[in-house]
């Protein structure tokens, strides 16, 4: 019996396994095997020493019992030498296994560091570096050699470190805070609710294949994001649910969003040069408004001056006329009066009395004419002075502002020839890059005679084929369904069927599980081929002629290329 148990128990160390008490079998450490199979085999030795001491003490006892104990004795030496011979074999074994793990193939994995992990071509500090994962990254484990993860992750597939990547229930916590969930909607018109509920008030609608943002997943309901501030729900039976993770970039794709931060960069400091010009010119206007207006206030202040003083000396004038007339009349009334007495003499007198009073009014109202005009002819000097001096000011202001905006111009024709300089350099190096991808996948499809047109596609496939082709040159963008303003692969093809009311999943790995299943030698033009090292990374839509169309990459878009430019996994037919 205790020769059975201990080659069960050796069986399972050697297997790397720990069996535990409801029969469920676990992976188990290589300590853990060797230190069970010591113990056994130290308890089975104690065993038989005791047993040949107690032979030795008890001599007296019959032969019967002597030869008893030999036969344990022996049958534990046996058990020893088996114990032993699986020592050595779980010891291979689990170095074997130390060798090349499998035991986390196809688990998800998260980066966590300060920036961001190397993913090199093998597993080793001293190779070739194809890619980079950023903190809270994610990846999937192809295999593990030593402290070494081989990981696939966006375009990259290569080794990091194990010890920057958490597993397990520390991943499933890292992937709840840092997944970008998306409801895809189905319907051609889907309401926004503003209660879980269908009988709450209707605050939004969303179109057939519109992505939105999910904050929570309640009951039969989901909340929604509909801009920073307004959040909302849509029911969710009639939307499918995908969850999405920053993945590695290439070095390419690395450099191509650097490229781009640049030209950012260039552009917003454009913007804010050009903002700045702009305030630096309304500064100017509005000084020199103001001074225009403090110029005219003090114009119309010496205006204002004059009148006034004419206006006082008019009124100074007409009074002293009014006396002088005043006097005359009353020298007229004393004459009439005289003449009446028949004094002519008092007459005359009074007439000539009345002549000298009237000159001297006339002569009062000529000097006062004189010193009016005076002050009128000072008031003009002193306004044709003050707009003088306000001519000169501006036109210096004038000049001043010319030559800031000359240096102004020449500076941002310099940035911008600097920025179409690097532009060009980007744009040759993409197209150099883009004319290599090409001869390689020309090159690859002329070599390749495996491959087999079955011409005899149906219409509505090349219906859907002939559709897709006319958004090639469009841009990709990571996420996108939009066949206009950027798409990724697999939204792409969904928004191409969804044109002809064909729903398929989001993902290219889902739109693979789904479909009829289409031999790679009887493909048909608007079948979808699907791409993958480990897994469905990538779905292009066939057109036929052995050729492809498909949302590429952010650096070449929506292309064409041959359908087995990278080797083809499988195929799917939805039509």
């Amino acid at each position: 019996m205790k020769r059975g148990v201990l080659r069960f128990t050796a069986c399972c160390l050697a297997a790397g396994m720990t069996v535990g008490g409801t029969g469920t079998v676990a992976f188990a450490s290589r300590d853990t095997e060797l230190a069970g199979i010591h113990t056994y085999a130290e308890e089975s030795q104690e065993e038989t020493a005791a047993q040949q001491t107690e032979t030795t003490e008890d001599s007296a006892e019959t032969e019967a019992a002597a030869e008893s104990t030999e036969a344990a004795a022996e049958e534990n030496t046996e058990a020893n030498a088996e114990t032993e011979s699986v020592e050595t074999e779980s010891t291979e074994a689990a170095e074997t296994e130390a060798a090349v793990d499998t035991s986390l193939n196809g688990t998800q994995a998260f980066a966590q560091c300060d920036e961001y992990i190397n993913v090199r071509s093998s597993a080793d500090t001293d190779s070739e570096v194809v890619g980079k994962v950023y903190n809270n990254g994610s990846v999937t484990i192809l295999g593990q050699t030593g402290d070494w993860y081989e990981v696939q992750s966006g375009n990259v597939t290569g080794y990091v470190k194990a010890d920057y990547f958490a597993t397990g229930s520390e991943a499933e916590v890292i992937a709840d805070e840092v997944g970008y969930n998306v409801a895809t909607v189905h319907p051609e018109a889907l309401m926004i609710r503003s209660e879980p509920s269908e009988d709450s008030e209707a605050i939004g609608m969303a179109e057939g294949s519109d992505q939105l943002e999910v904050v929570a997943y309640e009951g039969d309901w989901m909340k929604v994001a509909l801009d920073a501030d307004t959040y909302g729900y849509v029911n969710a039976y009639y939307v499918s649910y995908d969850t999405y993770y920053s993945t590695a970039e290439t070095l390419e794709e690395e450099q191509a969003r650097l490229d781009q931060q640049w030209l950012d960069y260039l552009a917003e400091q454009e913007a804010e040069q050009r903002a700045a010009e702009e305030a630096y010119l309304a500064a100017i206007a509005e000084q020199e408004a103001q001074a225009a207006a403090e110029q005219q206030a003090a114009a119309d202040a010496a205006a204002q001056a004059a009148a006034e003083q004419q206006a006082a000396a008019d009124q100074a004038a007409a009074e002293q006329a009014a006396a002088a007339y005043q006097e005359y009349l009353d020298a007229q009334a004393a004459a009439d009066a005289a003449t009446q007495q028949a004094d002519e003499q008092a007459v005359v007198d009074a007439a000539a009395q009345a002549q000298a009073e009237y000159q001297e009014y006339l002569n009062a109202q000529a000097a006062a004419d004189a010193q009016a005009q005076a002050e009128a002819d000072a008031a003009a000097q002193a306004q044709a002075a003050a707009e003088q001096a306000a001519a000169e000011q501006a036109a210096a202001e004038q000049a001043a502002a010319e030559q800031a905006a000359a240096e102004q111009a020449a500076a941002e024709q310099a940035a911008a020839e600097q920025a179409a300089a690097e532009q060009a350099a980007a744009e040759q190096a993409a197209a150099e890059q883009a004319a290599a991808e090409q001869a390689a996948a020309e090159q690859a499809a002329s070599e390749d005679t495996s491959y087999t047109d079955t011409s005899a596609s149906s219409s509505l496939g090349q219906e859907i084929a002939n559709y897709a082709l006319q958004f090639v040159g469009n841009p990709y963008v990571w996420g996108g369904t939009s066949l206009t303003n950027g798409a990724d692969c697999s939204g792409f093809t969904q928004s191409v069927f969804a044109n002809f009311g064909i729903g398929i999943p989001r993902t290219a790995a889902s739109q693979s599980g789904s479909g009829s299943s289409v031999s790679l030698d009887s493909l048909q033009a608007g079948d979808l081929i699907f791409y993958g090292d480990g897994g469905i990374g990538h779905v292009a839509l066939y057109i036929g002629g052995g050729q492809v169309v498909h949302a590429s990459s952010s650096t070449t878009g929506i292309i064409v290329s041959n359908y087995n430019y990278r080797t083809p996994v499988s195929a799917s037919r939805y039509w």
